[in-house]
């Protein structure tokens, strides 16, 4: 999930004021913009069994049953929580008035009619020793040659041919490495720089919902291109997010609802969710050059961002990562996971912005921006779930320079790394 702007230049507000805005219905890749008041419903199940992992399944994941999606995903609240009671509850009914005397009474006299039928039933079984039909839908063992109870150990007279069985085969299937493993080690560590695919900053203004979509839309193909050949040389299928847009306070589909005020990724359906309306609220909230420079390069930074969680659950890391935090009881501990997990996520946005920054191209007025405004975007030390600004510079800032995933290994460094 991107953190929420820290306003340009100290400016604006962390979250859009004008809440009531209305925009026209979904959108999602391919075809024409249009847009909804939160992300679609799925049709797809847990995987959330997502955020998953051997404790709830393979990961057809974003945040599971079991919690929020702390950080990728938007963090919900449970039943009783923003939306209301919670599936299957009910409210008390009054109680009626008590006919345990009748009752009680009428049990009685039944018990013994009912005692009465049985002694005769059994009664009846006893002298019939017919055997019950069976369903023909059942399955009925065959007799076995022998007839014999007792084990025996001597070998037949014709022994039976040795056949290979499927476990000769399936003893030799490499097991799946540890998530320690494939967080820290994984191979697109090792895939080398990223190539740049010339990919150029979009015309459009973010002005409107409208434009807005199409800046993002313009961006995503860039991502795909970039990634792709990354994924495949680290060993792994790449398959590129889908994109939907939305504006609104609240946020209803697969990996959960509730208050949402910012873009994140849900890896239930692999798709990324951006929101609008924060995009038009940064860029015409205030009328100079630097403003709107930041809103631009903020949002840019935001989409490659939440793609990078994508290449996260393409790897695997992101279900691994999320399986790690999963196990730990200490609340600390558990935060440093997730920050560990949005810092390389920023990483990676820095990895493909880059490569790109000539074409895009990153200078003059949205380079000044990404050094003072974005890349010094942080929480407080030890505080939040993104990262602080020492952490913020350590990885996007390094990624930035070398545009190489293996400056994106949050995974293996000290945790005063990911503060």
């Amino acid at each position: 999930m991107s953190q929420p702007p820290y306003g340009p230049p100290g400016q604006n507000p962390p979250y859009p004021q004008n809440q009531n805005q209305q925009y026209p219905q979904q959108y999602q890749q391919p075809g024409p913009p249009q847009y909804q008041q939160g992300p679609p419903p799925g049709a797809y199940g847990p995987p959330p069994g997502q955020y998953g992992g051997p404790h709830q399944g393979p990961p057809q994941y974003g945040p599971p049953p079991r919690g929020p999606g702390f950080g990728w995903g938007p963090s919900f609240g449970g039943p009783g929580g923003p939306g209301g009671p919670g599936p299957g509850w009910q409210p008390q009914r009054p109680r009626k008035k008590s006919k345990a005397p009748l009752i009680a009474i009428l049990s009685i006299v039944g018990v013994a009619l009912v005692g009465v039928w049985i002694i005769g039933i059994v009664k009846k079984n006893a002298d019939n020793t017919t055997t019950p039909p069976v369903s023909p839908t059942r399955y009925t063992p065959e007799p076995t040659t022998s007839t014999s109870t007792e084990p025996t150990e001597e070998p037949t007279t014709e022994p039976p041919t040795q056949e290979p069985t499927s476990t000769e085969t399936t003893s030799s299937t490499p097991q799946k490495p540890a998530d320690s493993t494939i967080v820290s080690k994984n191979a697109i560590y090792k895939v080398g720089q990223m190539r740049p695919i010339n990919c150029k900053e979009p015309k459009v203004r973010p002005t409107n919902a409208r434009n807005a979509a199409a800046y993002w839309t313009a961006i995503k193909p860039c991502l795909d291109k970039s990634w792709a050949p990354l994924v495949a040389k680290a060993g792994y299928k790449f398959k590129a997010p889908t994109m939907t847009f939305w504006a609104g306070t609240n946020a209803t589909g697969p990996c959960g609802s509730g208050p949402v005020n910012v873009p994140y990724y849900c890896s239930v359906n692999n798709n990324l969710y951006m929101k609008v309306d924060v995009f038009v609220e940064s860029y015409n909230e205030y009328p100079d050059a630097e403003s709107k420079a930041y809103a631009r390069m903020w949002y840019t930074r935001s989409v490659a961002h939440e793609y990078g969680h994508g290449v996260q659950n393409m790897t695997g890391i992101l279900q691994a990562s999320d399986n790690l935090r999963y196990e730990l009881t200490d609340y600390d501990d558990r935060m440093r996971q997730t920050r560990r997990m949005e810092l390389q996520a920023n990483c990676f946005a820095g990895v493909f912005l880059a490569v790109n920054k000539r074409s895009y191209p990153i200078s003059g007025e949205m380079l000044y921006v990404w050094n003072k405004w974005v890349l010094t975007a942080g929480d407080k030390p030890e505080e939040g779930d993104h990262g602080s600004v020492a952490s913020q510079k350590r990885f996007m800032g390094m990624s930035f320079r070398t545009g190489n995933p293996a400056s994106c290994n949050t995974f293996a460094v000290s945790p005063k790394y990911v503060s």
